[in-house]
């Protein structure tokens, strides 16, 4: 019987969302810190140490911890582009420069809708099919919990 190997392949991540509230309601929500950590993690897990110096070239910086604090998962990168209440670029990398290249990039496009903000979001990076599935699973929690917070809810 032979083993199946795990490949890694180009990917495309794109989500759409629709949130009734301002651009620079969603735009403060991917930007300040203590809102960020309010969404951007997993069930049973916790945002914190955000480093966030929202510029070109500024670092990124977080790290998600488990409720029972067993498994903690780092993440870092730069931001690559920043035009305030329209476009957010982020570069993921575990290296120390932002001169290095990235693992995955993230791109965060807001626009007016009548009665809101229309969000796209896109990452793209070389990654298993295996892992890109759980990537897509999970970044749709993560904005489900944006919308519950931008309502109100969160």
């Amino acid at each position: 019987m032979s083993e199946v190997e795990a490949v890694e392949t180009p990917h495309e991540l794109v989500l759409t969302d629709t949130f009734p509230v301002s651009r620079d309601e969603v735009w403060a929500a991917w930007t300040d810190p203590a809102r960020f950590a309010g969404w951007w993690v997993g069930p049973g897990f916790r945002t914190h140490d955000l480093v966030m110096e929202v510029e070109p070239r500024g670092r990124f910086a977080a790290k998600q911890s488990s409720e029972a604090g067993d498994f903690t998962m780092p993440f870092a990168g730069f931001y690559v582009d920043v035009v305030p209440g329209e476009r957010l670029v982020l570069g993921l990398s575990d290296d120390p420069s932002p001169d290095e290249p990235m693992r995955t990039e993230m791109t965060v496009t807001l626009t007016d809708v009548d009665g809101g903000t229309r969000q796209e979001f896109r990452q793209t990076g070389v990654v298993t099919d295996e892992h890109f599935a759980a990537l897509d699973a999970g970044t749709r929690v993560f904005f489900d919990q944006l919308g519950a917070q931008l309502a109100g809810r969160g």
